[in-house]
């Protein structure tokens, strides 16, 4: 009775043990399961994080603000909305070689004597000529910089070395200040004592070096063209 008792007692101890062995091994491998489920979770944030800061920073991707303003895209806008009694310019030449004398600025100006305030209202004179063409030409109309500012950046530019009029930007707009600046600008004031008379002899100077020799000597005071 005493022998059968202790195998029986030997028997459920045993099983007690394997029981306990096997809780055992259970828990390691949830363990381990664990383990791999936070790493996986801490990779997928960082791929969720670097996302989010690409897009943040406008980085790694093709998207971003507008490209930087070019002479290219501003004559042709300017060329193809401002004709007639509000041109600006006669000649694509021309209005390439003006714009050779301006600041670019950036794509979001819309004032300032820049080429991207300029490109700006060429953009808008499409559906509102009458009133953004003289704000995209070369003076920029006090919209896009003064006339005389407008005027002096685009001297510097297309009228050089033997060309030259004025020593310096000082200089210019001393002069420019005492121009009749009465009238918005155009391609038709060809005469007459103004500021908008000198700005179109100036325009046409930008074109080519020939044609800097022909008007830059009528953009000044003492023009022998812009008198009354």
């Amino acid at each position: 009775m005493k022998k059968t008792s202790f195998v029986l007692f030997a028997l459920a101890a045993g099983a007690m043990i394997g029981a306990l062995t096997g809780c055992g091994d259970d828990s390691d491998s949830s363990g381990s399961g664990g383990a791999t489920s936070a790493s996986s979770t801490s990779d997928a944030s960082s791929t969720s994080d670097a996302t989010s800061t690409s897009a943040t920073s406008g980085t790694g991707g093709s998207g971003g603000g507008p490209s930087d303003p070019s002479c290219d895209a501003y004559c042709t806008a300017i060329m193809a909305a401002c004709v007639g009694e509000v041109a600006q310019y006669g000649t694509m030449e021309s209005c390439m070689g003006a714009c050779a004398g301006f600041d670019v600025g950036t794509a979001a100006d819309m004032g300032g004597n820049t080429l991207g305030c300029r490109s700006y209202h060429a953009g808008a004179a499409a559906a509102d000529a009458a009133t953004h063409c003289a704000h995209a030409g070369p003076g920029g109309a006090g919209v896009c910089g003064s006339n005389c500012e407008g005027f002096c950046a685009v001297a510097a530019a297309a009228c050089t070395g033997a060309n030259e009029q004025y020593a310096d930007e000082a200089a210019c707009m001393a002069d420019c200040a005492t121009f009749a600046d009465t009238e918005p600008y155009d391609i038709s004031d060809t005469s007459s004592n103004t500021l908008a008379c000198r700005l179109y002899h100036l325009s046409v100077a930008a074109t080519d070096a020939a044609s800097a020799t022909a008007h830059c000597g009528h953009i000044t005071s003492a023009s022998p063209v812009c008198v009354n």
